[in-house]
Order: structure tokens, then C-alpha cells, then sequence
């Protein structure tokens, strides 16, 4: 059964601003809860926290929503791109409202426990049958959002965990880091890590914090890697929603371009020809056992989500011929010591190569390049 701030839910808007000020009350109520908790000396957390989190599709949403193991029981709204999702997995439960007006980057709000949500987000967007995704934002693309004008960075956090380094082996710069500033001092903490060159290797950015707004009507938004946005201070709902599109406007353009450029053939006075590329993922660490790193990648789990076959070229190459568990597309990959070349063809999603670029930056090489960021989140 549903409980506790997320158990009521409406169903009626007159209008899209109508929404968006129901979202507006959601936000304040988490304010109002914080104050009363401060007042009293209570520690428990704040649950009721506006969450929105992105969903990637291409190809829309689907009529019938895979319901197993996840329950999910759609409700609809007076607006025809608004519906209510109750979603349920064991003693999990939560509200979300998908805000379907874009179709491509879909917007799921909800107030539930962020350990609860969390959770039942990632059962929806790994549902096979779904062919969803989450977002993947670059450390660059999220340090471009963080300096748009009207935005103030004002903290960020840090993850890095090494995926493919061998449980036995001792002698690894950084097996992980994990950390979290905010404040005014933020800049100089991250300057003082980036001047360190071992600590920069696994300098990426888990989530960054953006104020917006002015000093009376602002937000502070904490923004994840993986495309949950977590509104910590602030009443602004217009504030907090010029953020999302920001987040939108510049991720739709690194998978556009991606998308323009996979690999597809055409007809030209009968002949045909192939055009596009290959994308290029230039490493900054060396990759010293290509077998171990070739079958984790391939291995079907998260985070990669990718699946194949291995194949030993030579010495210093191996090749994934491989799927996407994302959409079922076919993916290949060429791996050499110091350059992973990955083949989408056309027609296929570009998230699939945010998914192993972002992943990446946070369980190999912080430093990793697409291409050289000439044309992705420069």
C-alpha cells in the first residue's frame, strides 16, 4: 500500500501552468516539512524533495508498459501528455507523474524517498521490453549547464570506481573516490583536486549543484550524472523547470550528433556507398589486460548494459560484435590499449554511446575523450 507524502495524487489540471504549479506545491511542501523538522530538532532526512528524473526513448512511449517484475498502473490526467504512474515492486511503491510532452526525453515528477524512487526508476528504464534509458551527461556537459548565464555552480560530488581492475591487484592509482562539497569554496576544492595528477584521473563528476533564480524567487537544483535532478533550496518551480530544459536543449545535441553521424550506406547513380563514422573513445589510461576489459564490457550488466561475442584480432585488439540491451541494436567495438572504436549503424540510438562514454569517465578513465570533444560537450 502507499503511504506517507506520495499516497494522494491529482488527476485534473486545467492547463500545462496548472501542472506545473501542482509541482510548485510539491516543492513548497518539502520546504515547509524542512522547517518544521529544524524547528523541532528532528534529523530524519527529507523524503519529500521534488524529484525529476529523465527517461530517453526512441520511440516514443509505449502503449502497454512491460508490468513484470514491476507493477505499473497508469492513470490519466486531463492532459493528454500528463499521466499519473503508480509504480510497485515488492514492498516498494511510489507516484510519479510522466510528463509525455516531449517524446523523445520523457519527465517523470515525483516527492517519494529518494532510496524508493531510485529504485523504481531503475526497474522501469531496465525493462527490456520498454526500450528505455536513463540520460548520461558528460563531466564537460554538466560543467556547460553549471555556467549557463542565470546559473551559479555552488557544489558537486564525485564518484569514480574502478570496474576492471583485478580483485588481486594492488598497485591501481585510485580504486575509488567518493566525495561531496558545496558552498562558495567549491571552485577551489575542485581546482586543488584537478592539480593533483593522479586525483584528476578520477576527477567526474557524480552531480554538480546549480542555483537559479534571483534573490527572491530561486532554486537550488542537484543535478546527477545519470539524469536525476533533486531540488534541495528554493520555491521556484519556472526556475527549477528553465534548468530541465537547459539539461534537454544540450543533451538532445550531443545525441543528435551522434545520430547524424552512425554508420549507414546510400544509392548514388547505383552504386552504394557508406557514410558516417566511427566514433572514437581515446584514453587517456592504458588498458593493460584487453581480455578482462573486452568481457566486462560485453558482460550484459550494468552499467554498460551491453552484451557480445570477443573475438581476438591480434596482440593489441580485440572485437565486441554486440547488442545494445537498451533498444537491441547491434553495437560493435574495436579495443586497443589506448583507443575503443564503437560502431553504431544508422538508425540506431545515440545513447547507446553516452551510455559507455559516461560509464567510462566514472569506472576507467575520468579523462576519456569522444572523438576528441570537438563536436560532443565542448
Amino acid at each position: 500500500m502507499l503511504s506517507g507524502p506520495h499516497s494522494t495524487y491529482v488527476t485534473k489540471f486545467e492547463s500545462r501552468k496548472n501542472f506545473m504549479l501542482h509541482l510548485e506545491s510539491m516543492m513548497i511542501a518539502a520546504q515547509e516539512k524542512e522547517e518544521e523538522e529544524e524547528l523541532e530538532e528532528e534529523t530524519r532526512g527529507h523524503p519529500t524533495e521534488l524529484k525529476t528524473y529523465y527517461m530517453e526513448t526512441n520511440s516514443g512511449l509505449p502503449k502497454t508498459l512491460e508490468t513484470s517484475p514491476l507493477k505499473v498502473f497508469p492513470i490519466a490526467t486531463t492532459l493528454s501528455d500528463v499521466n499519473v504512474l503508480r509504480l510497485e515492486h515488492g514492498k516498494h511503491s511510489a507516484i510519479f507523474y510522466l510528463d509525455a510532452a516531449d517524446p523523445r526525453f520523457l519527465l517523470l515528477y515525483t516527492n517519494g524517498v529518494a532510496t524508493t524512487t531510485d529504485r523504481l526508476f531503475r526497474y522501469l528504464v531496465e525493462t527490456p521490453a520498454n526500450r528505455f534509458d536513463r540520460i548520461w551527461l558528460p563531466s564537460k556537459t554538466q560543467e556547460k549547464i553549471s555556467h549557463y548565464s542565470g546559473n551559479a555552480f555552488t557544489g558537486f560530488g564525485l564518484l569514480f570506481d574502478d570496474l576492471f581492475v583485478a580483485h588481486d591487484t594492488r598497485n591501481v592509482p585510485i580504486g575509488e573516490l567518493s566525495m561531496s562539497v558545496s558552498g562558495v569554496s567549491s571552485s577551489r576544492a575542485l581546482d586543488a583536486l584537478n592539480s593533483d595528477k593522479t586525483l584528476k584521473k578520477a576527477v567526474c563528476y557524480s552531480k554538480i549543484r546549480v542555483e537559479r533564480g534571483s534573490e527572491e524567487s530561486y532554486v537550488a537544483d542537484e543535478i546527477k550524472y545519470n539524469g536525476r535532478i533533486i531540488t534541495k533550496i528554493g520555491q521556484s518551480i519556472d526556475d527549477h523547470v528553465s534548468l530541465v530544459e537547459i539539461i534537454r536543449k544540450e543533451y538532445r545535441g550531443l545525441i543528435e550528433n551522434i545520430e547524424r553521424n552512425s554508420l549507414g550506406t546510400k544509392e548514388v547513380e547505383g552504386r552504394t556507398l557508406v557514410e558516417g563514422e566511427a566514433f572514437e573513445l581515446e584514453l587517456n589510461r592504458e588498458i593493460l589486460d584487453l581480455d578482462r576489459f573486452a568481457e566486462r564490457l560485453a558482460d550484459g550488466d550494468r552499467p554498460f548494459r551491453l552484451w557480445g561475442m570477443v573475438n581476438n584480432i591480434s596482440r593489441d585488439m580485440r572485437q565486441v560484435i554486440g547488442l545494445d540491451l537498451h533498444t537491441g541494436d547491434s553495437i560493435n567495438l574495436e579495443i586497443m590499449p589506448s583507443l575503443i572504436r564503437v560502431y553504431i549503424p544508422r538508425g540506431g540510438c545515440g545513447n547507446t554511446v553516452l551510455r559507455l562514454w559516461v560509464n567510462l569517465q566514472h569506472s576507467f578513465d575520468s579523462e576519456v575523450k569522444l572523438n576528441e570533444e570537438t563536436d560532443f560537450a565542448a
